[in-house]
């Protein structure tokens, strides 16, 4: 079992922890204020102000209602349990106010760990863990359907939980342990629902192409879960969620397809106690309008639904007061305000093909509930946030209903490149989906928005060492590959060309990968997904094919020197090779070698104000740092370097403050070091590791300030406590 204690705050205080130091830091979110996908809602169905919410990547959250923000409730989990930021599905005990359930488990590929199940007595604040036997998708097809864990609510200790596709599984012990449901014997499970004596079943995977048609319909069992029948009529189309009326109506959305993406049909039905089947839908897909129907939920006989994939026109929510025979659309009345977001104004009007779809209502509307006991109260999620409305009443009447972007504290940004500039902006982000976009004041979202012209996904961002205004970034988009800012960030334009690989439309085959300028921005080196470096010696006028660089593959960088114009930097982790480039990119050729060959990930970066002065980080075999090509020293506490970085010197010490995130004599955490990393002062706590980093940067200008962006939650900034 996994005990994970809440963060208790703490004065400033430097304490011995093993034979390394520790020192108290605070930790909080740089607001950009959303940008990932809210896949599910769970209001508790008997306790007032208990709302929780689920993402595909960035863990789950618990509503304040009096601070009107989210409460992230999975930081306290470490590397070894990335995967509880993969939440698939939740559960609440109706009997038990404090009770909380979640999955952990992000892909289904043999690859990653499989999943288990946690549960909480204290509404997520600590948590105890159950290994499964297989694996769940969080982030899979499909994540948008549910609930597939479900609390018996006659009975707190018996826990159902549907699978992607391993069937149907239970718990008699309060999700201490679990056995397969044998008598379930379809793959796929969508959802789990209890009604008045009987068990309803959601079954559905979909084809090997990941398109189409796999419904196995809605099952019901009515001898308390032992086995499962298709109830007679049931359409062969996935069944993504349902809810059940007091009378025992069963009112189900279908598609043909797990979504959020790939559906092109579906509907809405409904079936009455006598076992009668009926077509509800608010609106039927068409040959040139296809979708299908994916959120939906039932409250004081309100009953709303929500189109999937509609990109042809756009996605709605619908609302019917009578059992499905009419309903209003939410979209026509609603009103969106989200005027103190400048990035979500950029983001809902970019130039990426899916922009259109992303206006007004949003996409990805697999995610609504009615609150229970505020029956004006409807929260949905999008591929980029939240929206909430006390208005529901005004829908399909008159008046508007007013939306309002409640993403406080919920930060899924998934951040593919994070750096910190001496002067200019103090943070630089890239980020998939979403873009990039720079940080000054750490209290509210950007003022200036994204970086413009607003491109889905940002590969790379980086800054010229000793010219830090001249900053790159890689994209992936239709039109543009590679932008160019002179004044910090505040305008781009974009390069005159790139790299022949990237000289195409079809950038879904053709990634950007990562872009670095030189020390004196007089050079240009980008290595394409996949594809080896290029190199332009008149930024981005032309470009050429480096030579001497190592077999192409995924998420290989170069990194520039911070003193030497021109000079890069690249590590070869098949071979334990560093490369070095003195001719701005041209040729690369081996510079320090007999280091460790790495079967992951590994990142070699350059300590700024210094030449020739490298740290790699090796992963398990440790990190070593190397001077002039030769290796330095290979630094012994460290047990594993997983990521590295640099940030202003201490008082009174001219080389800088290494940060670490790995182990030091055996003891994962974030790191500290002021002497060239021979001692490691540990800077957070078991409450506060937020699963595995996507990127960390020290500030240059600040002693002691971190960065870090944990895998799903956005951005974040440790400060030594006051």
């Amino acid at each position: 079992m996994l005990k994970l204690k809440a963060l208790v705050a703490a004065a400033s205080l430097l304490v011995m922890a093993g034979s390394a130091m520790a020192e108290t830091y605070d930790w909080k979110t740089i607001p950009l204020g959303g940008g990932g996908f809210v896949d599910g809602f769970l209001y508790h169905p008997a306790a007032k102000d208990i709302l929780y919410v689920r993402t595909d990547v960035g863990g789950s959250y618990r509503f304040d209602y009096t601070n009107k923000r989210w409460v992230p409730l999975m930081d306290g989990f470490g590397k070894d349990d990335w995967d509880c930021f993969g939440t698939l599905t939740l559960a609440v005990d109706p009997q038990n106010a404090d009770r909380f359930y979640a999955t952990c488990g992000l892909y289904l590929s043999p690859r990653v760990p499989n999943a288990g199940v946690i549960r909480s007595e204290d509404r997520g604040a600590t948590w105890q863990k159950t290994a499964l036997p297989f694996k769940l998708g969080g982030n899979a097809l499909g994540r948008g359907t549910g609930e597939r864990l479900m609390v018996d609510p006659r009975n707190g200790d018996r826990i159902f939980l549907g699978t992607n596709r391993d069937g149907l599984w239970v718990s008699e012990d309060r999700a201490k342990s679990f056995q397969k449901v044998e008598g379930y014997t379809e793959a796929g499970v969508t959802f789990v629902l209890f009604g008045d004596g009987v068990i309803y079943a959601g079954s559905g995977t979909n084809t090997p192409d990941g398109q189409g048609s796999g419904g196995g319909g809605v099952l019901w069992s009515k001898d308390g879960g032992k086995t499962f029948s298709l109830i007679p009529g049931s359409p062969k189309l996935i069944p993504h969620q349902a809810a059940v009326d007091k009378d025992g109506t069963l009112y189900v959305t279908f598609a043909d397809g797990l979504g959020p993406h790939g559906v092109k049909d579906g509907a809405v039905y409904k079936l009455s106690p006598s076992g009668a089947w009926t077509d509800i839908s608010p609106a039927t897909p068409t040959k040139d309008v296809a979708f299908g129907y994916s959120g939906l939920d039932l409250q004081g006989g309100t009953l709303v639904v929500s189109t999937s994939n509609r990109y042809a026109t756009s996605d709605d929510l619908y609302v019917s007061r009578d059992g499905g025979k009419s309903w209003s659309g939410v979209g026509a009345q609603a009103k969106h305000e989200y005027s103190q977001f400048p990035w979500l104004i950029n983001y809902m009007s970019g130039d990426d093909e899916d922009a259109g779809a992303r206006n007004h209502m949003g996409h990805w509307l697999d995610a609504v509930k009615i609150n229970p006991h505020n029956p004006g109260e409807l929260v949905y999620g999008t591929g980029y946030g939240v929206w909430m409305t006390k208005d529901l009443a005004k829908a399909g009447k008159a008046g508007e209903v007013r939306f309002d972007f409640t993403n406080d504290n919920l930060e899924e940004t998934v951040v593919l490149g994070l750096e910190s500039p001496p002067e200019g902006p103090r943070v630089l982000m890239a980020a998939g989906d979403v873009g990039g976009t720079a940080f000054d004041d750490f209290s509210k979202t950007p003022a200036h928005g994204l970086f413009t012209p607003m491109n889905k996904t940002n590969q790379s961002v980086a800054f010229a060492a000793l010219k830090p205004k001249t900053i790159v970034r890689s994209v992936d988009n239709e039109t543009a590959r590679g932008y160019i800012s002179f004044d910090g960030s505040e305008t781009w334009q974009p390069l005159a060309s790139v790299p022949k690989p990237l000289d195409t439309t079809d950038w879904h085959a053709h990634r950007a990968g990562k872009i670095v300028i030189s020390a004196e921005a007089t050079s240009l080196v980008w290595v394409p997904e996949n594809e080896p470096a290029w190199y332009s010696k008149d930024l981005g006028k032309t470009w050429a094919q480096s030579t001497g660089w190592m077999a192409a593959e995924r998420g290989q960088e170069a990194i520039a020197d911070k003193v030497l114009d021109g000079v890069y930097y690249a590590y070869d982790k098949k071979t334990g090779t560093i490369l070095i480039s003195r001719d701005h990119g041209a040729t690369f050729a081996p510079y320090a070698t007999d280091l460790p060959k790495v079967d992951g990930n590994a990142q070699l970066r350059a300590v700024p104000g210094k030449k020739n002065d490298l740290f790699l980080a090796a992963g398990d075999a440790g990190l070593f740092s190397i001077m002039d090509g030769r290796i330095k020293i290979k630094l012994e506490d460290v047990t594993s370097a997983w990521q590295v970085t640099f940030g202003k010197a201490a008082p009174g010490v001219k080389y800088p403050t290494v940060f670490l995130w790995g182990k030091v004599k055996g003891e994962e955490g974030l790191w500290r070091s002021i002497d060239g990393g021979l001692a490691w002062t540990r800077i957070n706590t078991d409450a506060t590791r937020f699963g595995q980093m996507r990127a960390i940067a020290g500030d240059p200008r600040t002693f002691g300030v971190l960065y870090i962006s944990p895998d799903g939650r956005g951005t974040m900034v440790g400060r030594p406590a006051k």
